[in-house]
């Protein structure tokens, strides 16, 4: 049985899509008969199960150092990436996943089998991450098995600014684990619950959802997603009686609130922000939401972004080009209730095409480099 190993930086269980995405991919690779390790600091809820959080079906070798108690960087970062070193070289003949291009870089040196997951720039990164990227040309490295990438943009980025090969890079975008076999359905009557799931960061759009909430009075919006005490924050400055929040939701219960809304919404901004709001993503983003959303069968309402449009189109979406315009938002609000066979047809296409897009199928691509 081969041996994999995630290194892993953020916590688990937590509410960020990166750990949603690393703990399915993790979970998927187990489930097509991989020895998988996953590697993580000592950071996360410790009294929440990982494996209740995220709905798991197949057990998942956990790698815990504990004495990196909070997300490491600064020395802690060179710390926990040493420690992940000497654990990997002990564990011989495996091949480590990392979205760190630093752990990559040494675990290279030491002629380890690597695949590096990308999801944007790296404008972002560390000083010393830049150096290695732009003085060595470890992404071409014989023992970088694959790089990852999200989405064609990224792919066209590393292969422009780093000179990567083009045969060195495999465009794999994010995936849902949701699987439903439900009808399409659509609630026709007079008012639609409309939602939001995700970040609550300004960049994703909530300002949007809230404004709505606002000159549409005939419907109501639900936004799930952030920690208490920034939906607590929300709520004191907006009183809607249509509007409603909701902290972030564990992953398995994420269907069954999903299906109680009729429309559920990518409000995005021009300007979109990563979790911890370093990089700019609006170019490359593949959010998990949006597979999630195709995985649900739901009328899916989104900003017109030339990334987003790498997966659907206006058969899976209703687009609103002019996405800072409260108005045409609620234009096309109404244009989806007063249009029940187009909305029907549009439900069936999103659920024909999550089909192609979950973590089961990523990560069979994934490991066929």
């Amino acid at each position: 049985m081969k041996k994999i190993n995630y290194v892993h930086f953020s916590s688990l269980p937590s509410n960020l899509p990166s750990s949603l995405q690393v703990i399915k991919t993790c979970e998927n690779f187990s489930k097509n008969n991989y020895n998988v390790t996953l590697i993580k600091p000592g950071t996360g809820n410790k009294k929440i199960s990982i494996k209740k959080y995220y709905g798991l079906k197949h057990d998942i070798k956990i790698k815990e150092f504990k004495s990196i108690k909070s997300f490491p960087q600064g020395f802690k970062f060179y710390l926990y990436c040493s420690y992940c070193l000497l654990y990997i070289l002990r564990n011989k003949q495996s091949i480590t996943i990392s979205r760190s291009y630093f752990i990559c870089y040494l675990l290279l040196l030491f002629k380890q089998k690597v695949i590096l997951e990308i999801h944007h720039d790296t404008k972002g990164e560390s000083r010393v991450t830049k150096f290695i990227l732009k003085y060595f040309n470890f992404l071409n490295d014989k023992n970088l098995m694959n790089i990852v990438a999200v989405t064609n943009s990224v792919k066209k980025l590393f292969i422009k600014k780093y000179n990567v090969k083009v045969e060195k890079i495999t465009v794999l975008p994010s995936g849902s684990s949701i699987r439903i076999n439900l009808k399409p359905s659509f609630n026709f009557s007079k008012r639609l619950k409309i939602g939001y799931f995700g970040s609550i960061s300004h960049s994703k759009g909530i300002n949007t959802i809230i404004k709505l909430s606002k000159i549409d009075k005939d419907n109501d919006y639900f936004i799930f997603g952030g920690l208490k005490s920034e939906i607590t924050k929300l709520k004191k400055k907006n009183f809607n009686k249509n509007l409603y929040f909701n902290e972030n939701i564990p992953y398995i219960n994420l269907p069954k609130v999903m299906l109680k809304m009729d429309i559920l919404t990518i409000p995005y901004t021009n300007q979109i922000r990563s979790a911890g709001e370093v990089d700019e993503i609006s170019k490359f983003t593949s959010p998990l939401k949006l597979f999630d959303y195709l995985a649900v069968g739901k009328i899916i309402m989104s900003s017109d972004l030339n990334v987003l449009r790498e997966v659907i189109d206006s058969k899976n979406a209703i687009f609103i080009k002019n996405f800072e315009n409260i108005y045409a938002w609620k234009q096309s609000i109404n244009f989806a209730k007063n249009n029940k066979n187009k909305i029907y047809i549009m439900s069936k296409n999103n659920l024909k095409l999550s089909k192609e897009y979950d973590h089961s199928s990523r990560v069979k691509k994934y490991i066929n480099f």
